[in-house]
């Protein structure tokens, strides 16, 4: 009898070990963001993975994983030859290398539609994320007394303002500095043009989204932020603004909303600009 139980103990631990994760996919388990599409997330968990795409609900799914290679299936849905929509399974193959910290992955995926390169950080939320992403280290301000308003960050350009060795330091997605703000601006805008088209009215809503340290006062902001373009810019209906005539630029300083993987709608404040917008 005590044997039997013995025999059975012993299937059970085996039963447990078998159904357990191997060493490089608990190096994988935790959540992870692309470096090109920071709207793209992957959440490794034990019993699954968690997909989040651009404009996609999540997709769940079952992975496994060696030192080398990744292998997960997702539902998706294809028109056959009649016009038909079928629902097939999209078979994913990724080759992958991890950094020595095990923080940073860069991958080749491979599946029904071709070969992609790409790359990701694991971080434990969105602003470690940006930290790690554009090399500067800030903490966000928390609710004050200001009454906040929420922000759409695909209208706004990333400035990062922090301090170091009591020396600021600023930075836009752009560049490393905040010295090229005119040509940043432009390429800023040029790319929500390529995104909506070049005279849709949404690219009027672009601002400056500021990710400062909470010891950067809202003056230095104003300060380190001016810059001065002139207009050439065509509205809808064709008719040129005059050569001098300018909009200011908005800026808004973002604060920690308390969502630590937030890319949606941020909340921010409004702050003083000295700054004028550049249209083309």
């Amino acid at each position: 009898m005590k044997k039997l139980v013995y025999i059975s103990n012993f299937l059970l631990i085996l039963l447990v070990f078998s159904c357990g994760q191997n060493s490089s996919e608990k190096e994988l388990d935790g959540n992870w963001r692309e470096i090109e599409n920071e709207y793209s997330t992957w959440h490794f968990y034990p019993d699954s993975l968690v997909l989040k795409l651009t404009g996609e609900s999540d997709e769940k799914t079952d992975w496994k994983a060696n030192k080398s290679q990744i292998e997960f299936e997702v539902e998706t849905f294809e028109q056959n030859s009649a016009g038909k929509f079928i629902d097939t399974t999209n078979k994913i193959l990724i080759d992958y290398q991890l950094s020595d910290k095990k923080d940073s992955l860069f991958g080749t995926l491979k599946n029904n539609y071709g070969v992609h390169k790409f790359s990701m950080l694991k971080t434990e939320n969105y602003n470690e994320y940006l930290n790690r992403k554009f090399g500067i280290k800030f903490t966000l301000p928390k609710n004050d007394s200001t009454e906040l308003i929420k922000v759409d960050p695909i209208y706004g350009m990333k400035i990062f303002i922090s301090l170091e060795n009591n020396q600021m330091i600023g930075k836009t997605e752009f560049s490393n500095s905040l010295k090229n703000l005119e040509s940043d601006i432009k390429s800023f805008r040029e790319k929500l043009g390529t995104f909506f088209g070049p005279k849709d009215w949404r690219n009027q809503k672009f601002y400056l989204s500021v990710y400062a340290d909470e010891k950067i006062t809202d003056s230095i902001i104003t300060e380190s932020l001016s810059v001065t373009t002139k207009s050439d810019f065509f509205i809808n209906n064709d008719i040129p603004r005059p050569p001098n005539d300018t909009m200011a630029i908005r800026i808004f300083r973002i604060y920690d909303d308390g969502k630590i993987n937030n890319v949606g709608f941020r909340k921010a404040k409004r702050i003083k600009t000295i700054a004028n917008t550049v249209y083309n």
